[in-house]
């Protein structure tokens, strides 16, 4: 699994897949529920960022599967949220919303930081409600997790740039900023070239 983080952060999609469903191949031999689940969703995170939208929303299908049969409620919410992202990004909107309130609805009944702040992520990206995703970006920084936090602020850029806002620039140089210091260079590039069209 580790070893796909780092082919992730360097953008090496294909060498990144083969590693994650290894992991998981292997979770599920020896029946590791937890680390089934964290292969698949970071199979997803690999996918939807390499442009695979279709792929990401089947790998987390997969690992809601894993929640449900392991009783992972925790970890659902992440999933939930990072699926209404994936549709949204497809230009599926009524099932981002439809997954994105579900995310709150579960993150409301269960206290659990990182559920909240993912449920909070998607529901602005979702909504496009730029505050919400400014109160995200806090909460992944308060449970001292930056790089979620990085790619809210590309997020928050992403959305300013499609609705024409002036701010939209500096949001995604920020963004940009934030992955060079926690050496991502391939979401970096990815804010840049974002920054290039806007």
């Amino acid at each position: 699994m580790l070893r796909g983080i780092l082919r992730w952060r360097d953008g090496e999609w294909n060498d990144g897949e083969r590693l994650f469903r290894r992991a998981h191949e292997l979770a599920e031999q020896v029946g590791w529920s937890e680390a089934a689940f964290s292969a698949l969703f970071g199979l997803s995170i690999l996918l939807r960022d390499s442009g695979d939208f279709a792929g990401a929303v089947t790998a987390l299908g997969q690992a809601l599967d894993v929640c449900e049969r392991a009783g992972l409620i925790a970890q659902s919410i992440q999933a939930i949220a990072s699926r209404a992202e994936a549709y949204a990004m497809s230009g599926r909107d009524e099932q981002a919303r439809e997954a994105a309130e579900e995310a709150v609805e579960l993150a409301e009944r269960l206290h659990y930081p990182v559920g909240s702040a993912a449920a909070l992520q998607a529901d602005g990206f979702t909504s496009g409600d730029l505050d919400k995703l400014r109160h995200a970006r806090r909460a992944w920084l308060d449970i001292g997790r930056p790089l979620d936090a990085a790619r809210v602020r590309l997020m928050a850029g992403r959305l300013a740039r499609q609705s024409g806002s002036d701010k939209a620039n500096k949001m995604l140089e920020e963004a940009a900023q934030d992955f060079d210091k926690l050496s991502v260079p391939q979401m970096a590039q990815h804010a840049r070239e974002l920054l290039a069209i806007s």
